[in-house]
């Protein structure tokens, strides 16, 4: 028997009707399928899905496409917030809340002790999420914590990787937290990063007068950690 092929009555194959079962979709009508609110139609060879909620359709061509890149259309289509289904959307309010209340307790620990162990890593954590300047080992940082803390860090960075998590939430806990504050009143002055381009061009000069050698490779490495200290002071302030 010939295998079904992704295009041919893509609504009568047994392989699409588990699939659309498996998103809460059932038949409910000719080429059409239902969760009660959405629909999904297979026009000849075009998909359109209406969310039901008066946002846009969308339509994608699929007269060529194989089951895996249907199933990922699909997939994708169901993800955007219009076909989100009442339950979805309130999994989602529920994780929200969990996510403020441990951005706030992040922001509350740093304003009540910015300088000890704990504060300095939570400030990193916000900072890294914020401008990715500071590479963090989730694990070992988690380790030092308490389970408080652990806990709210693992909250916010399961928000960070599903996208619950937004740019206003990291600005209004690190305002909230003192940071941006901090960072205004000790971003490194101009005075400060001139003599230090200043330093930097007098070693990048004497690198190149000097021939290779042991104290050429030291004078190299030099040049590394003034990079370095550039990079610091233009990203991360002095954390």
């Amino acid at each position: 028997m010939d295998p079904e092929l992704p295009h041919t009555r893509l609504p009568a194959q047994n392989w699409f009707l588990a699939f659309m079962a498996t998103k809460g979709f059932r038949p409910s009508g000719p080429e059409t399928f239902s969760n009660g609110k959405a629909t999904i139609q297979i026009r000849e060879d075009r998909l359109v899905a209406d969310p039901g909620t008066g946002d846009k359709r969308w339509q994608s061509d699929v007269s060529k496409a194989d089951q895996q890149t249907i199933t990922l259309v699909v997939d994708q289509i169901l993800k955007t917030r219009p076909f989100l289904t009442d339950t979805d959307v309130a999994k989602e309010q529920i994780e929200r809340q969990r996510l403020q209340q441990a951005l706030e307790g992040i922001a509350t620990s740093i304003q009540d002790g910015p300088d000890t162990s704990g504060g300095v890593q939570l400030r990193r954590f916000l900072w890294s999420l914020y401008n990715q300047h500071h590479l963090i080992n989730l694990w070992r940082m988690t380790s030092s914590l308490d389970s408080q803390h652990a806990a709210w860090v693992s909250q916010v960075f399961a928000g960070a990787l599903t996208g619950i998590l937004k740019e206003a939430d990291l600005k209004c806990a690190l305002a909230t937290s003192g940071e941006m504050s901090r960072w205004d009143r000790e971003q490194p002055s101009s005075e400060a990063m001139r003599k230090l381009d200043n330093a930097e061009h007098i070693v990048s000069g004497l690198a190149q007068a000097t021939l290779p050698s042991r104290s050429h490779t030291e004078i190299a490495d030099l040049l590394r950690q003034f990079a370095n200290a550039k990079q610091i002071f233009q990203g991360e302030g002095c954390l």
